[in-house]
């Protein structure tokens, strides 16, 4: 999928929810590694932040109160740093966050309580931070938005409760300073998101670009020698069937003399797609070369695979393609053994392939 055909939403967010949940859950794995040490150093720093409380809150009961939330704010920061290492799902680790940040600030509105005389701008230079802090920490746009708002006007409307004689003018320039920011934290992390999903796409695109035949859209040979390797391993080491067939068009030179290459890539098109139709979504198709096509079957035995391409084969010599001439083609069927390595049973293959085209064609022929 490109990036032109995907949509990416109002909010940043692919409009597809299995895509984004994808996007989300290898981006999450990423952010994960940074994030963590962050949180961390937050956790840290706010529990120092106990030393500054013990001389600028003067009633003892109040210092106490402020540093047992401090330290409670501690515990849940330490839980989140654990929690979220063991979170690979989207939705899970979004909730984590989003309740982890609520109670973060909820903590944070605590310990401004316990201050007797807070200074108003030294505290909204602190929502400030929290805020950029929130735009920081990945989750999706709209919650960190949402907990942007709720911090905001929380601490507004806690400092109009709690701090005395604020001057206007003060108070305004608070509340400006933290909407500008809010303003330019979501212009910026909106846009960070947006331009996140768009190389996610065109990295995803040229991955695709990079293992398919830009003809047939099949697999080309850098994705089959992949998965050969990746599945020879996981047969030998637990002991599991692995079958393969080589199919290869019967006279396909003739198509080529006589319609035109034109026709010819066609048919190569059209077959691509009928054998898709026919196999299972963990088997891997693939153009070897020219008109030779390679079809991996895992967890496929030598009786399952050879039901499975004769059916193919029925269903190529009936099926009606563009030229008035049926199209046939000769498959060769193998089933790995344990003496079998990726080069062995690609050369078994090949030769029941050559038998079966001595054998007169249209013909599947097995080992």
């Amino acid at each position: 999928m490109s990036a032109l055909k995907a949509r990416i939403n109002y909010i940043a967010e692919f409009s597809d929810k299995k895509l984004e949940t994808e996007f989300f859950n290898q981006y999450i794995g990423k952010a994960i590694r940074y994030i963590r040490p962050i949180m961390l150093c937050f956790g840290i720093l706010n529990t120092l932040f106990i030393i500054p409380d013990y001389f600028f809150i003067e009633n003892p009961t109040a210092f106490i109160q402020a540093a047992v939330g401090r330290v409670i704010l501690f515990i849940l920061v330490l839980a989140l740093f654990f929690g979220i290492k063991r979170t690979d799902n989207y939705r899970r680790f979004a909730v984590w966050i989003t309740l982890g940040e609520t109670a973060v600030i909820i903590l944070f509105f605590y310990v401004l309580n316990c201050y007797e005389t807070p200074d108003f701008l030294i505290q909204a230079f602190g929502v400030m931070v929290i805020l950029i802090v929130l735009c920081m920490v990945p989750n999706r746009w709209i919650y960190s938005m949402g907990m942007s708002v709720f911090t905001s006007t929380g601490f507004l409307i806690l400092s109009k409760l709690l701090i005395k004689n604020i001057e206007a003018r003060q108070f305004l320039a608070g509340t400006v300073y933290i909407w500008i920011v809010i303003v330019l934290s979501a212009i910026l992390s909106l846009r960070s998101n947006y331009i996140e999903r768009v190389w996610y796409l065109n990295n995803k695109e040229l991955t695709r670009l990079s293992m398919t035949d830009p003809l047939s859209g099949a697999f080309n040979r850098i994705k089959i020698n992949e998965e050969m390797k990746k599945w020879t391993e996981y047969s030998k080491r637990y002991n599991a069937d692995f079958s393969i067939a080589i199919i290869d068009f019967d006279d396909f030179k003739g198509i080529n003399d006589n319609y035109g290459h034109l026709v010819g890539d066609k048919i190569i098109v059209e077959f691509v797609s009928l054998i898709n139709k026919k196999i299972r979504k963990c088997d891997i198709f693939a153009r070897w070369g020219g008109e030779e096509f390679i079809l991996l079957l895992p967890n496929t035995n030598i009786k399952q695979a050879v039901e499975l391409t004769e059916r193919i084969r029925k269903s190529i010599e009936n099926h009606d393609f563009c030229i008035p001439n049926n199209i046939t083609c000769s498959i060769g069927v193998a089933q790995m053994t344990a003496d079998d390595d990726e080069t062995t049973i690609l050369r078994k293959v090949d030769n029941v392939l050559y038998a079966a085209k001595k054998a007169g064609k249209n013909t599947v022929v097995w080992l």
